[in-house]
């Protein structure tokens, strides 16, 4: 959304709003990392078009007036990197960095004192799972991370909060029915609820979600076409760039070998950066990928090839019946070779 906005100089002062207007002042005073004139950006979350631009003042502070969004996720940047993110109430903003504590604090609307609560209490538990000295004691510091959010969740439903702790339970390996159940909870005004439609999609035994992506020769190939000729596929999302990825190559290699003969086929979509499309193409003949390979990456760098399946990291994969139906997911090592024993005989 394009918003009409006036960059400043800080001063480092806050002025109340009218309404639909927010200042957001930054004062970064003993941050290292920036100095006077370094560009300071505003985006909405998850995009990469700039709001507003202005630099740091010779106190390292920025101040930002205009009308914004409410209830929007916004992400500050300086010189590219980013800083903190704002969840709009129509209420001023501060972002603040403690020398002391050494960390960067948005202060100033009933949202952000929501997620920094918040934070403060899963960073806690976080700590305690991670020193547990027992396998009971850790499975206990576990599931209590999970009914903190599960719990935190439910409470903030009804206000925008709730998305990002959402994507914490599904982090933290939260149980996918549940996941699905809270999603329900949310209320649907909020337009980043298309992100989360993808944990229904995902789930074992839904039906295939289609992808019609072009090859290394540019023929375009849907994942239905070979689903409906009887083959098992598993739609695997890679980048030559991704070292894990590169890890399963040799697993995916065994497996296609032994399979592709009684009806296996990989659909495998790269996340390779625009421009790298000839890497790509020697880097899957080089490692013997000979199965389908087709290019995933947005002409914008993004992953949109993967948003219906809730891909947020690689590598990811989803192994389709001939029916379609999904019957399983993030299949590791040996894993896929053992899944495959199973049905195809």
């Amino acid at each position: 959304m394009m918003v009409c906005c006036v960059w400043a100089m800080c001063s480092c002062s806050q002025t109340a709003p009218s309404e639909g207007e927010i200042t957001l002042n930054g004062t970064l005073a003993g941050l290292e990392q920036v100095s006077e004139n370094d560009e300071v950006v505003l985006r909405i979350s998850g995009t990469k078009q700039n709001i507003a631009t202005t630099t740091l003042n010779a106190d390292k502070c920025f101040t930002f007036e205009g009308k914004l969004r409410n209830e929007q996720f916004y992400i500050v940047y300086i010189n590219d990197k980013p800083l903190a993110e704002v969840c709009t109430d129509n209420q001023d903003v501060n972002i603040v960095y403690y020398a002391e504590s050494k960390k960067v604090s948005v202060e100033g609307s009933q949202y952000n004192d929501i997620l920094r609560n918040y934070a403060e209490k899963i960073h806690a538990l976080v700590n305690t799972l991670y020193s547990a000295k027992s396998e009971a004691e850790g499975e206990k510091a576990y599931n209590d991370l999970l009914q903190a959010i599960d719990d935190s969740i439910v409470a903030n439903a009804q206000n925008p909060t709730s998305l990002r702790m959402l994507n914490d339970f599904n982090m933290y390996g939260g149980d996918e029915k549940r996941s699905v159940e809270l999603f329900e909870l949310i209320d649907k005004k909020y337009e980043y609820l298309k992100d989360y439609q993808a944990i229904k999609n995902t789930l074992i035994g839904t039906q295939l979600i289609d992808l019609k992506l072009k090859d290394a020769e540019g023929k375009e190939i849907a994942v239905s076409e070979l689903t409906n000729s009887g083959k098992w596929v598993l739609v695997d999302f890679w980048a030559t760039w991704c070292g894990p990825c590169r890890g399963e190559i040799p697993h995916l290699v065994k497996a296609y070998e032994k399979y592709a003969s009684k009806g296996f086929e990989i659909y495998g979509v790269t996340f390779d950066r625009v421009g790298d499309e000839a890497k790509w193409k020697a880097f899957t003949a080089e490692n013997g990928m000979t199965w389908i390979n087709v290019w995933g990456t947005g002409s914008d760098g993004s992953w949109e090839a993967g948003e219906q399946f809730n891909v947020k990291s690689i590598p990811s994969n989803f192994l389709y019946s001939p029916e379609g139906k999904l019957v399983a997911k993030n299949l590791r090592g040996e894993d896929l070779e053992k899944t495959l024993a199973e049905h195809i005989k």
